[in-house]
């Protein structure tokens, strides 16, 4: 009898597939992280016995061929629900790369999971659309740093009403006229820590959404010039000596940021310039490009009256809650230490570097900060060349 002649499920070749398969299934069975894999329709083609428990609490070949938005919502931590939707959402099209998101698995009955690392990739070892999902367990670590992320948001939210409210009341007061010399001078120490408490509070609000998502801030194609004249003229009113010296163009230079995130940049530095510098000298700020580094380098220079410091101590200004020292007459520091870093993960976020330098001067020292801007690629530069012929 020749293997032609047996059934089909007895042949040497299924069973060595069958095989195989098994040995394939008791290994992803094994893993105590949840796997399936999805097709365009969102059908479960596969499952592994760990998905099955989070998913259903019962046997994975329950789910074959089960609607995933029928087994489960995904409740999102992140700020990148939009991506997590369309997994779900069969009129979408599977997304052609890898991506993750920190979320709560919720299953029918409405008991939600602890928090799960969602990881997705398309199958590519396989011509039709399929996308393998796993879900893993954070680590007791993991769960209390979001746990401590979802804290600062809710606080740094919670605070913003009353004192807002406070600080209203007190400029009601500023406008007494008459008012006594001690009340006076007390009433502007207390807007001054008021100012500060607002400052604290916006820098640890943009310090975790940036740990909770890199992506708060999404780059967008913008022309860089204008964006610095409209920046320039915005603080001329309180700064009418800045200069702002940019290079002779035929058009402004496009790159890929958030205009959002350059104005705080810029806010913070020039913050920064006049917290330590002795304003004797204008604020210049210099656009120039590095054409062999294909960046664009943007430099902030101030003066103060202090001597320079070593480099590993400029180095270290970069880090949060690190303060610079005082300035002659200063009884405490300004600020808890945050501006500069919370600049540097800002302009990280659009794939730039932000660095500090300091050379001696006559009467004191120069910093300068600068931050690079990549220059936009060839195809982005194209593809933004036939977008405008379009919409000429």
């Amino acid at each position: 009898m020749t293997d032609s002649d047996l059934p089909l499920q007895e042949t040497p070749l299924i069973r060595q597939l069958r095989q195989s398969l098994g040995m394939l299934q008791v290994a992803f069975d094994a893993t105590s992280e949840a796997m399936l894999i999805i097709d365009e329709q969102r059908l479960v083609h596969w499952a592994n016995q760990a998905s099955a428990e989070l998913l259903l609490q019962e046997d994975p070949v329950q789910m074959v061929n089960c609607r995933l938005d029928s087994l489960i919502e995904l409740d999102v931590v992140d700020h990148r629900s939009s991506e997590v939707k369309g997994l779900l959402n069969s009129e979408s099209p599977l997304p052609l790369s890898a991506g993750e998101v920190r979320c709560r698995v919720v299953r029918g009955s409405g008991r939600q999971s602890p928090i799960q690392l969602l990881q997705w990739r398309p199958v590519e070892q396989i011509q039709s659309p399929f996308v393998l999902l796993s879900f893993r367990d954070l680590s007791a670590e993991e769960q209390a740093l979001m746990q401590q992320q979802c804290f600062m948001k809710e606080l740094t939210h919670g605070l913003r009403t009353p004192l807002a409210i406070v600080n209203g009341n007190l400029l009601r007061i500023s406008r007494i006229e008459a008012l006594p010399t001690e009340a006076s001078t007390r009433l502007t120490m207390a807007r001054q820590e008021m100012a500060r408490i607002h400052r604290l509070l916006k820098h640890l609000s943009l310090i975790t959404q940036l740990e909770i998502d890199s992506e708060t801030f999404t780059g967008v194609d913008c022309a860089l010039i204008p964006l610095l004249k409209t920046w320039r003229d915005s603080v001329l009113d309180q700064i009418p000596d800045l200069q702002l010296q940019l290079p002779a163009l035929e058009s402004s230079p496009r790159v890929r940021i958030d205009p959002n995130a350059m104005e705080m940049v810029l806010e913070e530095l020039l913050d920064n310039a006049f917290q330590h510098g002795d304003c004797t000298t204008p604020v210049r700020v210099r656009l120039e490009p590095l054409e062999a580094k294909q960046y664009w380098s943007l430099s902030l220079l101030s003066h103060g009256s202090a001597a320079p410091v070593a480099d590993h101590v400029l180095r270290t200004w970069l880090n949060p809650f690190v303060r610079r020292r005082l300035r002659p007459g200063q009884t405490h520091a300004e600020g808890a230490g945050l501006g500069l870093s919370v600049a540097r993960e800002l302009v990280a976020g659009w794939g730039g570097e932000l660095a500090l330098n300091q050379w001696p001067s006559d009467q004191g020292s120069f910093t300068c900060a600068t931050i690079s801007i990549p220059f936009m690629s060839d195809a982005e530069s194209a593809e933004q060349e036939v977008a405008q012929r379009d919409q000429a």
